[in-house]
């Protein structure tokens, strides 16, 4: 009965199965150990933290807006 009512096509119940698995994917922090971080990286970093906000939506969802002042 639980089946009928799953409105996921076969595809996504099966992909959605190995999830626990083999997880999302990750990405590593620029500034962790054992990689150097460029001066063009840090830079980049910088301009994009002011001119970029992070909002959340009604719905919980987060977005990336530019700064409108």
């Amino acid at each position: 009965m639980a089946r009928k009512n799953d409105r996921r096509t076969l595809g996504m119940r099966i992909t959605e199965g190995f999830l626990p698995i083999f997880g999302p994917a990750q990405v590593g922090r620029q500034d962790a150990d054992g990689r150097g971080v460029s001066e063009a990286e840090r830079e980049r970093d910088r301009e994009l933290r002011t001119r970029f906000e992070r909002v959340t939506g009604p719905d919980g969802r987060t977005y990336v807006v530019e700064h409108t002042d």
